[in-house]
């Protein structure tokens, strides 16, 4: 062995070429030397890395070593490092090493529709191989993904024990079948109470529109962000992208309610009785369903006809059973210009919308439906009275 080739190159070159944490077995089979003096000259290059004053350290991680780059120095090269794996790209794969071999379809159901853009990413990573399976594919973790992650071997048993210890190590759940499965939510403020109909609690707010460090670190962890309609394009701009599934909210009348409630159901499945109460669900569908009635009732006096100026304006006359005519009284929201710049015809009865509103949804929607009725009810009343 020449000196252009001693046992420290050798282990020091692994550590590089590694990229991530590299186990004392791996180097000893790599120098072919005894673990003890591979620990010891890994010891040494740490010391060695800690002298120089090198924007590079060596970390000891309990007998797994790692060349990486110091805390201090992370921010100002993040531009020029290989992207890590967001938390949702993670928790996919997390699923994907725990229960393989397991198919798209399977992953799909279980992490939404976004999970096809995770194994994409996986997969061009080198993470995960696909094989034909049906109509769909068949993951299982690589040789690449064991390296990635420390581990000994890509048999199937030995990563999925290494995964519940990688999981214990990080204070997560002893079961990681269990914990694989629990998503982690996020909402924006004026859906807080939607959450609470649900019987939810486990939760984070949110501001994904104008959003600050804080709200964007949330968003990188977040598997299932809840925000309203029409903001979700937003998202894919943001840096990082969220990667997450968006469960858009139409809260405009009773009905959207009873949607968004069953949507979120729908979405969380069998996990829904992790996060939320059934009996709590089921109370808040059955009042927004007596709601609905009780100012359907109040609208049965209502003579004049509506023209609706917007489509939000439409659904909330035909949720009050409203007769609708062209040449009737416009009824529109009080917001004048759309988000996307679009003049709203100027109405003779207008009714809150959200960024002039405050309280609960369901308040919100009382306000709008009592503005309705009463400005109907007033055009009724001058028509009578020219009579």
């Amino acid at each position: 062995m020449t000196a252009e080739n001693t046992p420290k190159q050798i282990i020091e070159a692994a550590l590089f070429a590694a990229g991530g944490v590299v186990t004392a077995d791996t180097l000893i089979k790599i120098s072919g030397l005894s673990k003890k003096e591979v620990m010891r000259l890994a010891a040494e290059l740490k010391e060695e890395y800690a002298a120089r004053g090198s924007g590079i350290e060596i970390a000891d991680l309990a007998g797994r070593f790692v060349m990486q780059i110091k805390p201090e120095f992370a921010e100002k090269v993040k531009d020029v490092a290989p992207k890590e794996l967001t938390s949702p790209q993670l928790k996919t794969l997390s699923i994907i090493a725990y229960r393989q071999p397991i198919t798209k379809s399977e992953i799909a159901e279980m992490r939404g529709g976004n999970a096809y853009e995770h194994i994409n990413e996986l997969y061009e990573r080198g993470l995960i191989d696909l094989k034909p399976h049906g109509r769909t594919k068949i993951m299982t973790t690589t040789k690449l993904f064991a390296e990635y992650f420390g581990i000994a071997s890509n048999d199937s048993a030995e990563v999925r024990n290494k995964m519940v210890e990688i999981y214990r190590a990080q204070g997560g759940q002893s079961d990681i079948s269990s914990f694989a499965f629990r998503k982690r939510l996020a909402v924006t403020e004026m859906y807080e109470s939607l959450m609470r109909m649900c019987g939810i609690t486990n939760y984070k707010i949110v501001d994904p529109y104008q959003p600050n460090e804080n709200d964007l670190r949330i968003l990188e962890e977040t598997d299932i962000l809840v925000m309203a309609k029409g903001y979700s394009e937003k998202l894919r701009k943001l840096n990082p992208p969220y990667g997450g599934t968006v469960l858009e909210m139409s809260s405009s009348t009773f009905g959207d309610l009873a949607d968004d409630i069953r949507l979120i159901e729908k979405e969380l499945g069998e996990d829904f009785t992790h996060f939320g109460k059934l009996s709590k669900k089921e109370e808040n569908l059955n009042d927004l369903k007596e709601l609905q009635e009780i100012y359907r009732n109040k609208a049965l006096t209502i003579k004049s006809k509506a023209s609706p100026a917007t489509e939000m304006s439409a659904r909330i006359l035909g949720e009050l059973g409203i007769g609708l005519s062209i040449d009737g009284a416009i009824v529109s929201p009080d917001y004048g210009t759309s988000g996307s710049g679009k003049k709203i015809k100027k109405g003779e009865v207008t009714f809150p919308t959200h960024k002039n509103q405050s309280g609960n949804l369901i308040k919100r929607v009382c306000e709008k439906y009592d503005a309705v009725i009463g400005g109907l009810r007033e055009i009724d009343k001058a028509e009578k009275n020219r009579q």
